[in-house]
């Protein structure tokens, strides 16, 4: 099949070709200070300032936590749009590059689509994918501490076929903010980490309006200690309810530390509205904010 012009009457291996040999150009038009003096200024390419054993530690946890779910080790790169064409996101937050890929900026959007690449197979399974990974992002950033340009991200997520009254999105839920906690739980003993009192803040709009009850009750039963805070969810991104997941640290300040959300993603990529996606993050690089970590072994 022939590939399609672009707006220009150019096609898309065309342009890319004269955007490799302007690549090339620039490339050797530089010189070795050129090349420091990006590393030394430009956010994108610096060094994390977190020691890297640190986060090793962490990843460990993470993934000893979710036993459940199979381990993904993500490409760096992702098919351009990935996180655009699904989600209502600006392109312009992700690095794209001039070979039909774009940097990963969110691994949850990836994590969908090899949930409907397994779907396709088999539609009435239950996927569960975890995954550790370096994301990276455009946006200018907030100058607070720990946030940079590129960060570490443990996302898990859950795909299948829908059941009645909300069940699966529930469950899933439930799954993925049990492997959370347990995550918190083993920092504690192990990394020096302190917190208290965790809070579930569930977002949701009129769409689905009998969920968040559901759901109450359901957190409830597997974390009674768990203080559940209802909101109204004012984002399209998610389809219909969000939820954080926040603990109070040593300082007693309330910062929630999980992003998990329901999406159509899976959906959309499946061409099948049965199916479901409840997918969700934890900023890895950030948590040893909550105690006194350190990187000796």
């Amino acid at each position: 099949m022939a590939e399609r012009p672009t707006g220009h009457g150019v096609s898309p291996s065309d342009r890319r070709g004269e955007l490799l040999t302007l690549a090339q150009g620039e490339a050797a038009a530089r010189r070795p200070a050129d090349l420091l003096a990006q590393w030394a200024d430009d956010a994108t390419v610096r060094p994390s300032q977190l020691d890297q054993r640190t986060l090793t530690r962490y990843d460990q946890l993470a993934f000893d936590s979710s036993p459940e779910y199979d381990a993904v080790l993500l490409s760096p790169v992702a098919p351009v749009g990935t996180n655009s064409v699904v989600a209502p996101t600006s392109q312009n937050r992700t690095l794209t590059t001039i070979r039909g890929s774009e940097v990963v900026s969110d691994p949850t959007n990836v994590l969908a689509l090899e949930c409907a690449r397994r779907l396709r197979v088999a539609p009435r399974e239950h996927v569960r994918l975890c995954t550790a990974h370096q994301v990276l992002r455009m946006q200018p950033v907030a100058p607070r501490p720990g946030l940079t340009r590129h960060f570490r991200l443990f996302s898990l997520a859950d795909a299948g076929w829908s059941r009645a009254d909300d069940g699966f999105e529930v469950a899933a839920i439930v799954a993925q903010l049990t492997v959370y906690r347990r995550l918190l739980d083993a920092a504690a003993r192990t990394l020096g980490l302190e917190w208290e009192r965790p809070v579930a803040v569930v977002r949701t709009d009129g769409r689905r309006p009998a969920i968040a009850h559901r759901l109450a009750d359901a957190l409830h039963a597997d974390q009674p200690d768990l203080d559940i805070r209802p909101e109204a969810l004012e984002s399209t991104y998610y389809d219909g309810l969000r939820v954080g997941y926040a603990v109070h640290g040593r300082d007693g300040e309330l910062r929630e530390w999980v992003d998990l959300g329901v999406f159509d993603w899976v959906a959309q990529l499946t061409s099948n509205a049965k199916q479901r996606f409840v997918a969700s993050a934890i900023g890895l690089q950030l948590l040893p904010q909550l105690g006194a970590a350190t990187s000796d072994p």
